[in-house]
């Protein structure tokens, strides 16, 4: 096997192995006390998105420099069943999180089909909102790359004035903080969490506090902005189907999720959960590098026991 082949192999074998035993820890962590704790939205994506990004932060900054400097270039070495199975385990999950990735995006595109152009164009508070002629009462930001907001007409006829300005306000904090390209993150993200129970509910936990994230940005401290939206929410809520198919596709509907508890802490006083879970893995992506300098030799070591397992 030639040298830069046995190099793809084993970048891809140590990506699986890192997303495993990575997931890992995010299982533990989150059945230690996480599940139960109150988390920042960035927080929660930083853990769904940790065994993909640790891993490749894995292979590029210490596999790979390990290989490139101790690697004898053997013209025919050859690879153990191991290192093969791993590295079809990273395809696999590669493979599966472009088509969970396609999918979303295809059910979105046919939404937008479905509804068909605007019939007009609204703008509040420098947000545009396209008016569709759609049957159900939707509103929210639909699309990854080029966010929009959409509302059916019976959302206007149903909510006053000041409470459309708030969905809308609630909405447009969605495009600001690009939800929805990270909702698709989520949703393509491969690794084998994404097979398991803990992904969907990491990425269900993400959804349900961005949604208040985003009437915390919407509203600020002022309470008259905070009761209008908690009535909208209220309005818009009686309106919707529980199973609305929009919830599964790129989109973030306003008052699907958790609109009970999104009213309680619209008619408490504001508060916002601090991001510290993020904070704290960036600075270890940042030291991971320069820590693992001296430990190149050991690595490669240990990656070639990898590669002559089972030989």
């Amino acid at each position: 096997m030639s040298p830069t082949l046995m190099l793809a192999i084993t970048l891809l074998a140590t990506f699986a192995l890192a997303t495993l035993l990575l997931g890992g820890l995010v299982a533990i962590a989150w059945h230690a006390g996480l599940k139960r704790a109150r988390a920042a939205p960035a927080d929660l994506l930083a853990l769904r998105l940790l065994p993909v990004t640790g891993a490749l932060l894995f292979d590029v900054t210490v596999v790979l420099p390990a290989f490139l400097s101790y690697e004898p270039h053997q013209d025919h070495e050859a690879a153990g069943p191991l290192l093969l199975l791993l590295a079809a385990l990273a395809l696999l999950t590669l493979g599966h999180g472009i088509l969970r990735g396609s999918r979303a995006w295809a059910v979105t595109r046919s939404l937008v089909q479905e509804y068909g152009p605007p019939r007009r164009r609204v703008v509040e508070n420098g947000q545009t909102v396209q008016i569709i002629a759609a049957s159900e009462p939707v509103v929210c930001v639909i699309g990854a790359w080029r966010p929009r907001v959409i509302t059916a007409e019976c959302i206007l006829c149903a909510c006053s004035r000041d409470e459309f300005r708030q969905v809308v306000a609630h909405e447009a904090a969605h495009v600001a903080a690009r939800d929805n390209l990270k909702l698709l993150l989520m949703l393509a993200c491969p690794d084998a969490l994404a097979w398991t129970r803990l992904g969907a509910a990491l990425t269900g936990r993400w959804r349900t506090e961005a949604e208040f994230a985003a009437d915390q940005r919407a509203t600020g401290e002022d309470p008259h902005k905070r009761v209008a939206l908690a009535s909208a929410l209220i309005r818009v809520a009686r309106l919707l189907e529980p199973g609305d198919r929009a919830r599964h596709a790129l989109t973030m509907p306003v008052a699907l999720d958790d609109v009970e508890g999104r009213v309680r802490q619209l008619l408490a006083p504001p508060q916002a959960a601090a991001a510290r879970i993020s904070q704290g893995l960036a600075w270890f992506a940042l030291l991971v590098p320069v820590a693992a300098l001296p430990l190149h030799a050991l690595v490669q070591e240990l990656v070639e026991t990898l590669v002559r397992f089972g030989l």
